[in-house]
């Protein structure tokens, strides 16, 4: 599967954010707290990253975090992921990202 074919797939469409020219950005939306991102550079290479809405999240399970200005309370990826226009790696980015997503558990911090 080529990188095209695997953004279709993925879910990824163009955003509509502003971009630094000879870059294609394109977003994913997993679910209405989770946002994949992907930056096309014009050497072919791509950055994946994510963010996840801490704040919104957890308020729908009646949790309150810091000072529940909930705008402001994002997790990222302490690195984002790096690698060629391809429809494996990006596949592979995304499950590694949600691979680390369903390893947090505030039941089991420890």
């Amino acid at each position: 599967m080529d990188f095209d074919e695997a953004l279709g797939r993925l879910g990824f469409e163009p955003s509509s954010e502003r971009s630094p020219r000879g870059v294609r950005v394109y977003a994913a939306h997993p679910n209405r707290f989770l946002t994949y991102t992907v930056q096309a550079f014009e050497d072919g290479t791509a950055l994946f990253s994510w963010e996840f809405a801490v704040g919104e999240y957890l308020a729908t399970k009646g949790i309150q975090f810091g000072s529940d200005e909930t705008l402001n309370q994002f997790a990222y990826p302490r690195q984002d992921l790096r690698g060629p226009q391809d429809g494996a790696w990006l596949a592979s980015a995304v499950e590694q990202a949600e691979s680390l997503l369903a390893d947090v558990r505030f039941d089991r911090a420890e």
